[in-house]
């Protein structure tokens, strides 16, 4: 790893730091010439990173991703999952371009944050449209509506089992929040009571039954009863930045 890097990833703690030269260097060595980029992103590339906490997240770009390069990065990440590596998303080269309308919350936040390990740069030409950002948000909410009535139908009543689906819902609600602030033109905050905050500033509309479910993640619990008034306040509030995003 060239000291060009290594001076882009100095804010990372120094064991991260080297978990992301030891993979850099182990996928070059072990993927050679159809390698096109390894990118890092996330918080690991700029954000609060926290060591132990943070996954250290990678784009790999593939000429071509067959199965014999797949089990040469499984055995390269096999080494490292337990060191805060995630699994890495891979793409072909000639892919990447033409996923940028599939996936425009993810680019978008990835454009955002990324720092190239090894290769060119698929994102330095990247545009998202707004278009398609508003119609993933459209479909991440609209998708965790019904996924949320269906999950109730599962719990059996059982307050432990709602707040394992408010739970289980947030990652999505969250990336739809994203796509939200990006469409008004704004960066997304890193922070989730920031991101609901610019939601709850930028459209004029209530977020307080989805900081709740935030706050249940983080260790708060209710009873039953008001697990099921939040669930009633969560899907409404939902409902309302569907509207929201039909008018867009």
């Amino acid at each position: 790893m060239t000291s060009e890097i290594l001076s882009k990833i100095a804010s990372l703690p120094q064991k991260s730091k080297d978990v992301v030269g030891r993979i850099t260097k182990k996928l070059i060595d072990g993927l050679g010439d159809n390698l096109v980029s390894i990118i890092l992103f996330g918080s690991a590339a700029e954000g609060e990173f926290i060591e132990g906490k943070s996954d250290i997240n990678l784009l790999i770009v593939l000429l071509r991703a067959r199965a014999i390069d797949l089990n040469i990065i499984i055995d390269v990440g096999r080494k490292f999952i337990g060191k805060g590596l995630a699994i890495p998303l891979i793409f072909e080269k000639d892919h990447v371009s033409t996923s940028l309308d599939t996936f425009p919350i993810e680019f978008s936040d990835m454009k955002r944050r990324h720092i190239v390990l090894f290769g060119e740069d698929p994102l330095e030409k990247a545009v998202i449209e707004g278009k398609n950002l508003r119609y993933q948000c459209e479909r991440e909410l609209k998708s965790m509506l019904v996924n949320l009535r269906r999950g109730f139908l599962q719990t059996d009543g059982k307050g432990s089992n709602i707040q394992s689906v408010l739970e289980n819902s947030l990652s999505s609600l969250l990336a739809a929040c994203r796509g939200l602030i990006w469409l008004s033109g704004i960066t997304p905050p890193d922070e989730t009571a920031a991101i609901l905050g610019a939601v709850r500033e930028t459209y004029s509309t209530s977020t307080a039954s989805m900081e709740r479910v935030w706050e249940l993640r983080q260790g708060k619990s209710g009873a039953t009863a008001t697990l099921e008034m939040i669930f009633d306040d969560y899907t409404s509030e939902i409902t309302r930045l569907i509207g929201i995003v039909d008018r867009l």
